[in-house]
């Protein structure tokens, strides 16, 4: 029972410190600059391009999309980011 209460304890701890760290909207949006700067995501579309932001209490997720489909998908916790872009095509990835 007390290695229960103990799991119980840290998995609060855990959340409490995820809630309290989770990145907002402005980090998610200097992420997202700085990748476009660095050439590793294309801008999006100034016709079609959308951001989306959700906020799900303890891990936040950003979304950038264009006509063309998803451009960027980063989700924050921990104030750490994991991103993810469209797959390179073949011809990009040989040439």
């Amino acid at each position: 029972m007390r290695v229960v209460i103990v799991l119980v304890f840290l998995f609060a701890v855990a959340a409490v410190a995820a809630y309290m760290t989770r990145p907002g909207q402005g980090l998610h949006r200097g992420v997202a600059v700085a990748l476009m700067d660095e050439g590793k995501v294309s801008r999006p579309d100034a016709v079609t391009g959308r951001y989306a932001f959700d906020d799900f209490y303890l891990v936040t997720r950003s979304t950038m999309t264009t006509g063309e489909g998803k451009l960027l998908e980063c989700w924050g916790v921990y104030s750490r980011f994991l991103c993810t872009g469209p797959a390179a095509s073949a011809a990009q990835a040989t040439g």
